[in-house]
């Protein structure tokens, strides 16, 4: 009977592992895609600066001059 037992543990434990396995890899996933997507962010920020400062400074040279 405790084998029975043991092995029922046993194959509830190793299909939560899979299960587990199986959410990790996609929440790895999801964050690797995030991460990508944060840094394309982040150059797009700085593109974006750097053209209002461009544009300002046009703007303000034109206004001066």
């Amino acid at each position: 009977m405790a084998t029975t037992t043991e092995s029922r543990a046993v194959k509830t434990l190793t299909k939560t592992v899979e299960a587990q396995k199986t959410q990790l890899s996609t929440l790895l996933n999801r964050v690797s895609t995030m991460a990508d997507e944060i840094h394309v962010l982040k150059n797009e920020l700085n593109r974006f600066k750097t053209d209002v400062a461009s544009d300002v400074k046009y703007l303000t040279e034109r206004v001066d001059g």
